[in-house]
């Protein structure tokens, strides 16, 4: 069985989280058997071979035959050449990203020196990878294919930690990284800081404290900042009416969004609209940039 989007990027999302998968492929039990002089990779690609029969993977990656055990795991980059071996067949699932998302993606420690490991199927790891097949089935479905972003990148993050050591990954740092993906991911729910602390496993002191080192604004403006960028987006690409904008990014009411979007953008909520209807969409990234950047 083979699946794959080669449109998937293209499909709107509810939100605005930054790093959103392009193409999705999807296969049980199929063969692969060598190509020749391989094929070089035109993006960045997460590759999990999840099972074969055979003892080793004797794919090359530029020309260096991986020799490693399944399951495992390959993290494809552009121009890089794959070749791939075996008369077994093997279940493969992979995801990968235009290069826009490949900075954002090293930015936040996701993508390793190295290109390909062994893996472990944890209970971690094996739930994410079945979530992700439940998504795949699925992505048309409203929300569903912001949840595979959402997935997608978890899987990155749990294959980087088996590869990295415990105190690395286990930093503050990486974990403050981690919670503030997090709080953007869920940037259209109620903000709830303790939970947020206790999840990435601080005290509701150590949070504050560590998060003041990596970003210049609170956790609190850091995902309103999230929000008016979000409602500046939809004011200008849709007509839903505003108070409806209101309650889809979360605000409090129309009132405080009436002042924080002027304070924001210099400009009411309705005269942004009549002046920028559909200009605010990917070249808005700039700005969009800098909540990510620390």
């Amino acid at each position: 069985m083979r699946w794959m989007s080669p449109e998937i990027g293209k499909f709107p999302r509810k939100g605005r989280f930054p790093i959103r998968v392009n193409r999705v492929f999807y296969c049980d039990n199929s063969c692969f058997r060598g190509q020749g002089a391989g094929i070089v990779c035109k993006e960045f690609e997460v590759s999990l071979r999840l099972y074969s029969e055979a003892e080793r993977c004797l794919d090359k990656i530029d020309n260096q035959v991986m020799g490693i055990s399944f399951p495992n795991t390959v993290f494809k980059k552009k121009g890089m050449r794959i070749t791939l071996s075996g008369e077994l067949p093997r279940d493969t699932i992979a995801f990968n990203f235009d290069e826009t998302q490949v900075e954002l993606l090293k930015s936040w420690g996701l993508i390793p020196e190295e290109d390909f490991w062994e893996i472990r199927l944890t209970e971690e790891l094996s739930g994410l990878v079945s979530r992700l097949r439940h998504l795949i089935a699925r992505y048309t479905v409203e929300d569903m294919i912001d949840q595979l972003d959402w997935v997608c990148l978890q899987i990155m993050r749990e294959l980087v930690r088996q590869r990295r050591p415990e105190p690395v990954w286990n930093s503050a740092e990486s974990r403050i990284k981690e919670a503030a993906l997090y709080l953007l991911h869920g940037y259209d729910r109620e903000l709830n800081c303790d939970e947020v602390a206790s999840r990435f496993g601080f005290s509701h002191a150590a949070f504050f404290r560590e998060w003041k080192k990596f970003f210049d604004v609170s956790p609190k403006n850091y995902v309103l900042e999230y929000r008016l960028q979000e409602a500046a987006r939809r004011l200008s690409q849709s007509s839903v009416p505003v108070v409806d904008i209101v309650k889809e990014v979360h605000f409090s009411g129309v009132t405080a969004f009436y002042r924080k979007f002027k304070e924001r953008f210099g400009v009411t909520p309705d005269f942004f609209r009549k002046n920028n209807s559909g200009r605010v969409n990917d070249d808005n990234s700039a700005k969009e940039s800098r909540i990510f950047d620390k």
